[in-house]
């Protein structure tokens, strides 16, 4: 005889469990950026800061060749005032007036105003820790190939680039400039697939294979990061960097050294990197890897990834390994912020944010931490950065191709 009461025909009865807490899958870890010294006082139209890269050279082996140099006189001391500009980037979240007053810990997971604040001032952080790698174009892939509304990145792993929601743009140019009309939304992304997928590729005007991708806004826009303070090709006769310093007249002092070499392995370039830093006078301790080239390094050495954090008062907790070179051990870290393509080396003393105001802050101008909208029943909550990468010691860095 089959029961007459089972799970469905008395379904009313039965209750939904909801788990405590919510799942976070949206929050990465950023290495660099968390390590990396936070300084204030940003104020006024710029901030400068001196590097002296020569002694004065007028020494001989007698006093007239001394007094009288090869140009007739006493040679000075030689120096560059750089002069780094502020780079403002901003979040914003809007809030519906019956969501607030229905989310509390009966009706709700989380508060509603916690959660989207946090969200957004996570997501900030997410986008100011990828600039620090990078040139300040903001660039985060180049498309490969189109089907339909799906987009195949040239380097696979850039899709890790490209989140849920995100509203790209695209151009032609690596930089951002003359971008193509048109922004779309990303529905879909595959990291393994090396691809993303768009609302509607149609949305951006011509969007075409070899295009460079950008967020919404974004282009050109960011922190001048260490792709455009340490550069993998040396600047050329023609650089022009933070109030027209000429950097080539001595690349290695002023932009850093660089191994731009394939044929050997990544950890021998960056005991390379630190030889070419060393020589120059300057001293490193500290290395940043993508993931995958991370891994790569670490099963050729055989090496045992140390994690950090393990107790303690430890703020945070990253994997590396380390790396004896004839000019000292690098700690090599593993951060997903670093592009594939790139490695960096450097004294962890020898570069810092500097910001106005709180790195990544919420808007509080007139005192309120939300506005009330004017014609919608909701609030508003807007986040800000405002600041720049700086290299008080640029022999101290170098870039390794990986």
């Amino acid at each position: 005889m089959t029961a007459a009461s089972t799970l469905s025909t008395v379904a009313y009865i039965y209750k939904t469990t909801y788990a405590t807490g919510v799942g976070e899958v949206a929050t990465r870890m950023h290495p660099n950026y968390s390590m990396m010294t936070k300084t204030g006082g940003f104020t006024g139209k710029n901030f400068s800061y001196p590097i002296r890269f020569g002694n004065p050279q007028s020494v001989a082996g007698t006093f007239a060749g001394a007094q009288t140099g090869s140009s007739g006189g006493a040679s000075s001391s030689q120096g560059f005032l750089f002069a780094a500009l502020r780079f403002k980037k901003y979040g914003d979240i809007t809030l519906d007036g019956e969501s607030l007053q229905a989310c509390d810990s009966k009706g709700s997971f989380l508060d509603l105003v916690t959660l989207e604040t946090d969200a957004v001032i996570t997501e900030h952080v997410d986008r100011l820790a990828f600039d620090l790698y990078r040139d300040g174009s903001a660039q985060r892939g180049q498309v490969s190939s189109i089907a339909t509304n799906t987009i195949t990145l040239a380097d696979p792993d850039t899709a890790r680039n490209f989140k849920i929601q995100m509203v790209i743009q695209a151009s032609t140019s690596a930089n951002g400039s003359s971008p193509r009309a048109g922004t779309a939304k990303i529905v879909g992304v595959s990291i393994a697939g090396g691809q993303i997928t768009l609302d509607n590729v149609a949305n951006i005007t011509s969007l075409s294979a070899n295009d460079f991708l950008f967020a919404n806004a974004e282009a050109g826009t960011a922190v001048e990061g260490m792709e455009a303070c340490t550069p993998l090709t040396a600047p050329s006769g023609g650089d022009s960097f933070r109030g027209g310093n000429n950097r080539s007249v001595f690349s290695e002092l002023l932009a850093g050294s660089r191994v731009n070499d394939l044929t050997t392995t990544i950890e021998e370039n960056l005991g390379l990197g630190a030889i070419y830093v060393n020589a120059n006078g300057g001293r490193t301790d500290t290395a940043m890897l993508n993931p995958i080239k991370f891994w790569q390094v670490a099963r050729r050495m055989n090496a045992k990834v140390e994690y950090e954090g393990a107790g303690g008062e430890a703020t945070f907790g990253f994997e590396s390994i380390r790396i004896a070179t004839p000019a000292g051990t690098l700690k090599v870290y593993s951060d997903p912020d670093c592009p594939t393509n790139r490695g960096r080396g450097f004294l962890a003393a020898s570069h810092y944010y500097r910001t106005l105001l709180e790195p990544v802050h919420i808007i509080m101008d007139d005192g309120r931490p939300n506005l009330r909208s004017t014609s919608d029943d909701s609030i508003e909550a807007r986040t800000r950065s405002m600041g720049n990468y700086i290299q008080p010691d640029t022999r101290n860095h170098f870039v390794i191709a990986t």
